[in-house]
């Protein structure tokens, strides 16, 4: 056991000298949780033995297995430090509230209260809020769907971390909006029409055809330029698309599936319409005339010499 932690300590050491800090300097919320977590496999491994054991009751010594709140802790700092958040700065605190240029627990802490608290920042109904201090466009769109009313009167309806899963902060797969949307939208609660998810699924299925043809039509345009090619008129096409493809997450959030459909639909339009209009265009370089049509004018211009004489 003791080599088996000599050999953590001495590759967790390795670990942070070798990987770049990319989080926020002076932050105790980032300097504290990252000494918790686990960076190596076999420790990963510890955690779920000692997790197993709890759920069964069994006692398990803390010198070979993490305790299970410290692996919460670690799995919720190991997510948020692959994700968009952090690379972008925003660390615990913004989320969370407390105060990160305090280096002990308690002052750390300060003024913090528990998730389950209705005055929490992250309690369930309160997350569009927090949310919204940042992304401000999603958040005036998504006030205005049945998603929020229902939030706000019933607490039983969809909130920012449904779909972008807390710490994360990932956007959900076409293939995995079925199961969650179907939470509600079915046949039995009858929540809007059964179709909701099937249609959900479909949107974005569209949207990832969307990418496809956007990124076809700037390969063309790209490649036309290189050519020296006049790509004015087809760039006026991709314009349009790349506004498209630029709103998307504000058309998202008002989750009226149909607008979005359409609007997907457009941008899949102009993209064609862009990839289509390189392959007509005409070089502005004026081309050489060929061997042949210099032996022409070269036996006119003899012809024609020969006549004078």
């Amino acid at each position: 056991m003791q080599m088996r932690m000599g050999v953590f300590i001495i590759l967790t050491g390795i670990f942070l000298l070798v990987v770049p800090n990319v989080t926020a300097s002076d932050n105790s919320c980032i300097d504290c949780h990252k000494t918790i977590s686990p960076f190596i496999e076999i420790q990963k491994q510890f955690n779920q033995i000692r997790v197993e054991h709890l759920e069964k009751n069994v006692v398990c010594s803390l010198e070979c297995h993490e305790d299970r709140v410290r692996q919460l802790a670690t799995a919720n700092y190991q997510q948020w430090s692959e994700s968009v958040h952090a690379l972008k700065g925003v660390t615990c605190e913004v989320c969370h509230g407390g105060n990160p240029k305090v280096e002990d627990k308690a002052g750390a802490h300060k003024n913090m209260v528990q998730r389950t608290d209705t005055e929490s920042p992250v309690y369930y109904t309160n997350v569009p809020d927090t949310c919204g201090k940042c992304h401000a466009e999603e958040m005036e769109h998504f006030k205005n769907t049945m998603h929020y009313q229902r939030l706000k009167a019933e607490s039983r309806a969809p909130s920012c971390v449904t779909c972008h899963r807390p710490h994360t902060f990932k956007v959900l797969k076409a293939s995995e909006m079925t199961a969650l949307c179907s939470v509600c939208h079915n046949p039995r609660d009858q929540i809007a029409t059964a179709s909701v998810p099937i249609d959900a699924r479909n949107a974005l299925e569209k949207q990832k055809e969307f990418q496809d043809e956007l990124l076809i039509a700037k390969k063309s345009i790209a490649s036309d330029k290189a050519a020296r090619k006049d790509v004015t008129r087809a760039q006026i096409d991709m314009d349009k698309a790349q506004a498209v493809m630029d709103d998307i997450p504000s058309l998202w959030h008002q989750f009226n599936l149909k607008d979005f459909d359409n609007q997907i639909q457009n941008g899949i339009d102009w993209a064609k319409n862009a990839e289509s209009k390189t392959s007509l265009i005409e070089p502005t370089v004026p081309k050489t005339p060929g061997f042949g049509v210099i032996m022409v004018f070269a036996i006119f211009a003899i012809l024609y010499l020969m006549r004078k004489r």
